[in-house]
């Protein structure tokens, strides 16, 4: 959902988000809408002032986009989509665009899979940089995951910020090596979202941490398909039970 446009400092005039927190916060296949947009010129007369960015985003027709420069899901458009106070393709565009111009040194795209689990391949041990890095990365997601206690019209704003937690765990995991310390971090993340689903109030019933164990639990798949030698590891480790019988789905050999 949009929200509303909050003023930011006199004097800002660079997006205060990347094309990451985009990508984090609407998936493959809106960002793959707006870039599109932007890749083919229809973002046009960008201008920046102290609250935001505002531009003429060609479609269907042409659209009068403002988007804030404190955050991308701020802002409104005059298409059918942004008239109901929801973030629209032409708003994401216009983000994109400011970044590229106004903070190009932000503009790195990631090209790994977003809402699905993601191996390296790679068989080999993780440093301690590494390791400290991806935990960082998960704690701050797991942030995202969280109890509900909203009412009906602050739903779908919820929904999207535990969608935005999966896509950061899932991102995270993807920077793993494959080793014993790796299958332990998922596990570990598994046991954390099986607890938090039993005792936190999250409202899953649309299955997105549902579905976020399960990616992990596919990468531990893959893990196993990488390095052979993890599979009994991996099943010895594994929680013998969980509130919602994730060890049930534990792959096994052959």
């Amino acid at each position: 959902m949009a929200k509303k446009v909050i003023d930011v400092p006199k004097g800002v005039l660079r997006p205060l988000f990347t094309l990451f927190d985009i990508q984090m916060g609407v998936g493959d296949d809106e960002f793959k809408k707006g870039k599109k947009l932007f890749d083919g010129g229809k973002v046009n007369h960008l201008k920046r002032d102290f609250r935001g960015f505002n531009a003429i985003v060609s479609g269907t027709h042409d659209y009068v986009v403002f988007v804030s420069a404190n955050d991308f899901d701020r802002g409104g458009c005059n298409c059918y989509v942004g008239e109901k106070d929801t973030l629209c393709k032409h708003m994401i565009a216009l983000a994109i665009a400011a970044i590229f111009k106004y903070r190009p040194e932000d503009t790195e795209i990631v090209d790994a899979p977003l809402d699905q689990a993601s191996c390296s391949t790679e068989v080999r041990e993780i440093n301690k940089e590494e390791l400290a890095t991806i935990k960082s990365g998960i704690r701050s997601a797991l942030t995202h995951i969280k109890s509900y206690g909203g009412s009906s019209k602050t739903w779908s704003t919820y929904q999207d910020s535990l969608s935005k937690g999966k896509r950061l765990i899932l991102y995270a995991l993807s920077n793993l090596p494959v080793c014993k310390t790796s299958a332990d971090v998922c596990i570990n993340v598994i046991i954390k979202l099986d607890t938090k689903l039993a005792t936190s109030g999250i409202d899953d019933s649309d299955g997105t941490i549902g579905e976020l164990v399960e990616e992990i639990m596919e990468l531990l798949s893959m893990f196993k398909e990488s390095d052979p030698m993890l599979e009994k590891y991996i099943v010895d480790t594994f929680p013998k039970e969980t509130n919602f019988g994730w060890e049930k789905e534990l792959f096994i050999s052959g």
